[in-house]
């Protein structure tokens, strides 16, 4: 049996006060998350996705798809954005859970039982991942969140497909394909892109053998959850096939991927940089890690001096860090995120081999780690950022191999040294806390620290969140205009501001965003004919970029045989800011 395998060191016993410095690190971060959570809103990226989650658009041309599945949790919630905001701590708590209970069976299928204590540090070096989701802004509950969590529930779901436990069920066994195709189903919707390669990824895992399992049932079992979950999406209103068709296209069509600046060429290119930027920031801080975990498998005395260097190391590690999490910038926050990932699977892989049963060592634990490398990577395909930055919203798995890691290494370590990986786990979750605390008193995105955004604003979206001065009299005058003009349910577009449009009647008419794909939706739409009606709201600045969408409406809206401004009336004005209404129009 492998629980009597030699290589199986016994729990080593560890005091839970070593625990104490991660406790009190997630208690401050998490903190500080809940406190801000209603202070501050991003008047262009989160505007989008609020704009594009109320108004349920249909985006035809653009491969969104997204807003279908939170559409109606935002009704059911009120359609209030700081309830959403709770909900997207909740999904990268419930996620962190859910992937620590997965890793805790892959061990126990190993014949290693994790003791409480030691659960406990992976759960919170897991919040390592959960508190990088909040260093960079912004706030939204939207596909970054989707492909994050769908990703991580995955990455746990595979897992335990590919290591069970010897003496479960041919039902039980199935659960965890069942589980991936019900998975990848809504992940075509929420990110197109990154459905793609789970799907790629999925496939491959499906060819690798799993003793006791029969060959047909996983491939079965992955296409029925699908399936099911496919139908139930298409029967309450989700428009798969045109998310779906959307997505095609524009990965087929080149002009469209120049339009929204996301060019197969140009993705890669960033991509490319990205890598080769975050190897140079990240090669020490990896290899200090992976030298702690060698001196924690080769110390075998009791030593003051392998106790002093494990510690320095940990401490170094750390303080090398520490300048990239608190500049607030996509390179600095995905160095760390790739040495908690990268450096954490390669101290996995060190602490396995030294530690766990070599009957378990086998291909498919390889493939279950490969996975977990993988899916923070995955997560992000598709974006046009720097991808080892956008991993800062799906580091949740790679946080989990690290603690699980860090676990490893201090049952194998000799008394004295085993305080290196348990300090060291304390103080990557205070360099997630810190990095929360910085990109909310520091550098809050586009705006003033959070704190100091105090005013309420009347939006009913809005209700119980704290804005700028100036953005809350803003959305006001604009929720005023909007009941006066009576606008719910009236096209509306908003030149270079996402945030108008959320704020007057989250119209779904034309996307919310800006720039090309913006002015190819109004395009679209005057295809179809001239509207009756239609709002147009023109901030006052920044001007040379409001002035620039002003002559993109102009030129779509000429499709409709309509004239901006010549045939529209300004209905009401705020600080330089104006609202048109096209005449003739029900005012």
């Amino acid at each position: 049996m492998p629980q009597t395998d030699a290589r199986v060191p016994r729990p080593a016993p560890w005091h839970p006060a070593h625990l104490a410095l991660a406790v009190v690190a997630a208690l401050v971060g998490m903190v500080t998350v809940v406190v801000t959570l209603r202070h501050g809103l991003d008047w262009s990226d989160e505007a989008f996705v609020w704009t594009m989650v109320a108004s349920d658009r249909v985006a035809v041309g653009e491969a969104w798809g997204f807003q279908h599945l939170v559409h109606p949790v935002f009704v059911l919630t009120g359609e209030s954005v700081l309830v959403m905001r709770v909900l997207r701590l909740a999904g990268y708590v419930v996620a962190s859970v859910v992937l620590v209970a997965a890793a805790t069976r892959v061990m126990r299928a190993a014949g290693v039982h994790l003791r409480r204590r030691e659960r406990a540090l992976v759960l919170l070096v897991a919040q390592v991942g959960t508190l990088l989701a909040w260093s960079y802004p912004p706030r939204y509950l939207g596909y970054n969140e989707l492909s994050s969590w769908l990703g991580a529930l995955l990455c746990a779901a595979l897992s335990v497909g590919l290591v069970p436990v010897a003496e479960e069920s041919r039902g039980r066994r199935a659960l965890p394909w069942v589980a991936v195709g019900v998975l990848l189903a809504p992940l075509v919707i929420a990110k197109f892109t990154a459905a793609v390669v789970w799907a790629a990824v999925v496939l491959v895992v499906l060819l690798v053998p799993v003793p006791g399992t029969a060959g047909w049932l996983r491939p079965a079992a992955v296409v029925g959850g699908a399936v099911a979950t496919t139908a139930v999406m298409a029967a309450s209103g989700v428009p798969v096939l045109t998310v779906v068709d959307n997505s095609v296209g524009l990965l087929l069509d080149s002009s469209a991927q120049e339009a929204s600046d996301h060019s197969v060429s140009e993705v890669l290119r960033t991509y490319l940089t990205s890598t080769r930027e975050t190897a140079r920031a990240a090669v020490v801080p990896v290899v200090a890690l992976v030298t702690l975990a060698v001196l924690c498998l080769r110390v075998r005395r009791r030593t003051r001096v392998g106790a002093a260097v494990g510690l320095l190391l940990a401490a170094g590690l750390v303080a090398l860090l520490v300048g990239p999490s608190v500049e607030g910038t996509w390179s600095g926050l995905g160095s760390v995120s790739a040495v908690v990932g990268v450096g954490g699977v390669l101290a996995l892989v060190l602490a396995a081999r030294a530690t766990l049963p070599a009957a378990w060592l086998t291909p498919r634990a390889g493939v279950a780690l490969l996975v977990a490398l993988g899916a923070p990577l995955v997560a992000a395909v598709g974006t046009n950022n720097l991808i080892w930055g956008h991993t800062v919203f799906s580091a949740t798995p790679w946080a989990v191999v690290c603690g699980l890691a860090l676990c490893l290494l201090a049952r194998a370590a000799p008394p004295l040294v085993r305080a290196a990986p348990l300090l060291l786990g304390g103080l990557l979750v205070c360099l997630a806390g810190t990095a929360v605390v910085f990109d909310v008193s520091v550098h809050p995105y586009r705006s003033e620290p959070l704190l100091r955004q105090t005013t309420p604003t009347s939006v009913p979206a809005l209700a119980g969140m704290r804005l700028t001065e100036d953005q809350a009299a803003t959305a006001d005058w604009l929720h005023r205009v909007a009941v006066e003009q009576e606008a719910a349910g009236v096209p509306a577009v908003a030149l270079h501001s996402p945030g108008h449009l959320f704020a007057f009647n989250r119209s779904g008419w034309a996307s919310p965003w800006r720039g090309g794909i913006w002015q190819d939706s109004v395009a679209t739409n005057c295809e179809s004919g001239a509207p009756e009606d239609l709002f147009v709201l023109q901030p006052a600045a920044p001007a040379d970029l409001v002035e620039a969408e002003r002559g993109r409406l102009q030129e779509a809206l000429t499709g409709c045989t309509l004239r901006f401004p010549e045939d529209f009336t300004a209905v009401s004005g705020h600080d330089g800011s104006v609202v048109w209404r096209l005449q003739g129009g029900a005012g």
